[in-house]
């Protein structure tokens, strides 16, 4: 066969192959590593909140390249978001900075991939949106409303003697390590809550999301002419 066949072939293989790479930060409003006492207290009466951060590395959905979006949920449940999948809603931000195709594509994907974790979405918001993920550190603005700051936990430091996980992430990650929330603090006014917190404890997970599939394939297809 031509060479031209054959790199036609390898190239679009590898375009059709496409993976979806995103870092992602979870926090909640209760510890998912901490001593019983937490645990008992928390699993009544906290634990309804929480804020997710997709920040999209490499890939595509639906043929839209989302590579530098990020997307930022806030969550609300009627009980502890562990207990049962109990009813929430949620309000998605998405940076204003991206295209109003890359926004849409991102509310599609999270909508599509997390629907149930997100349940009823209020509101989709374009706002300015700043998140730094830098080596045992992650950070989140999104314009006055949402706040986050998180580390690397430290469980010998971290937490009292004797404690225990006591949650997993909300969704499969590649890579799963436990971050201690700094401060998480939520001002909209869409969901019922607002919060301020700092007091330092392990309430989420920094993670990887890898993800392949046609749907993550990207439109453009190389060119190559016969040989």
């Amino acid at each position: 066969m031509p060479f031209g066949f054959w790199l036609a072939v390898v190239l679009s293989s590898a375009a059709n192959s496409s993976t979806f790479v995103a870092d992602y930060v979870e926090d909640r409003s209760n510890r998912v590593f901490g001593c019983y006492c937490e645990w008992s207290s928390e699993n009544v009466i906290s634990g309804r909140e929480a804020a997710l951060v997709w920040h999209v590395r490499s890939g595509c959905y639906r043929g839209v390249d989302l590579a530098g979006v990020t997307v930022a949920a806030v969550i609300e449940g009627e009980d502890n978001l562990s207990r049962g999948n109990p009813p929430r809603k949620s309000v998605l931000n998405v940076s204003e900075a991206a295209s109003a195709e890359q926004r849409s594509a991102a509310e599609a994907w999270v909508r599509d991939r997390y629907g149930a974790l997100l349940g009823t979405v209020l509101r989709v918001c374009a706002l300015p949106l700043r998140f730094l993920r830098q080596g045992d550190l992650a950070s989140l603005k999104v314009g006055d409303r949402l706040e986050l700051e998180m580390r690397r936990a430290r469980p010998r430091v971290d937490v009292m003697q004797a404690a225990t996980h006591w949650y997993d992430p909300f969704i499969a990650l590649e890579e799963t390590i436990l971050a201690t929330g700094l401060r998480s603090k939520y001002s909209g006014g869409e969901i019922d809550r607002r919060w301020d917190w700092r007091d330092p404890g392990i309430t989420g997970y920094f993670g990887t999301v890898r993800l392949q599939g046609e749907e993550m394939a990207c439109a453009g297809r190389p060119s190559v002419g016969r040989s």
